[in-house]
């Protein structure tokens, strides 16, 4: 057993096997231009970037995960904090 192994314990730490794996929600969707001249103009944007998971989207599916977005937030915690009366 070397020097470092006795001072840190030498034993490695376990992964935490029962950590839910969750997906990214999508909720922050960041407009993206190819044209200096279109910038600004959300309707020019030729895609979406999530703010949190760097996934793009076009045009299109940005709009359905917008649309779709209360929706899936409610599917993901029913009941749960945030849930309006």
């Amino acid at each position: 057993m070397g020097l470092l192994s006795k001072l840190f314990g030498g034993k490695k730490q376990e992964v935490a096997a029962d950590v839910p794996i969750v997906a990214c929600p999508h909720s922050v969707l960041v407009p993206r231009w190819d044209s200096v001249q279109d910038m600004g103009i959300e309707d020019k944007a030729t895609r979406f970037m999530c703010e949190a998971c760097k996934q793009e989207f076009a045009p299109a599916e940005a709009a359905h995960l917008r649309d779709t977005l209360l929706e899936r937030l409610a599917l993901e915690n029913p009941g749960g904090e945030g849930a309006s009366a």
